[in-house]
């Protein structure tokens, strides 16, 4: 009966330790350097927001970052993944929505209001990887708008506020 009590109570100090490791934006900063190739762990989370759940695991994460200086930039600038901006076409369709001829497309990057999530933003970088299972290339934007589901990640950086803002949206 001790050698239970003993057991119980290291499995119980185990879990209790362990759960005091991070907390959610360390969470955060790391999921956004790995996706990102940047490292965002100086960034201070500002806004996190995230609906994925249910079975098929559909929803949209947004994280908005702020750095006080210039690393991120500068990791960026040395990243060939990331474009200076304006974005393009079918990338301001899915963020901030486009009219095209008589009809409109997007925006997709939206929050319980319908509002879009991403401030406009002139100068700046992006980054943007197309992970739907019908994609060819991950960095062509070219089909995205011409499929059943979306799939993708997206981040712009303000050069101006030095704001970083990252979204992870699945349908």
């Amino acid at each position: 009966m001790k050698i239970i009590k003993i057991i119980t109570t290291l499995f119980v100090s185990v879990v209790l330790l362990s759960s005091c490791g991070s907390n959610g934006s360390d969470k955060e900063q790391k999921q956004i350097s790995k996706e990102l190739g940047i490292d965002v762990s100086d960034g201070t989370v500002m806004k996190s927001s995230d609906t994925h759940g249910g079975f098929h695991g559909d929803g949209t994460t947004f994280i908005e970052l702020s750095f006080s200086d210039e690393n991120c930039l500068e990791e960026i600038k040395k990243n060939s993944d990331w474009k200076q901006l304006p974005l393009t076409d079918n990338l301001t369709a899915l963020v901030y929505g486009k009219v095209i001829g008589q009809t409109s497309e997007g925006p997709y990057l939206t929050d319980e209001n319908s509002d879009t999530l991403f401030p406009k933003i002139q100068n700046g970088y992006y980054y943007f990887c197309d992970t739907h299972t019908e994609s060819v290339n991950h960095e062509d934007d070219s089909d995205v708008l011409n499929r059943y589901s979306f799939n993708f990640t997206i981040a712009i950086y303000d050069n101006d506020t030095e704001i970083l803002y990252f979204s992870k949206f699945d349908t």
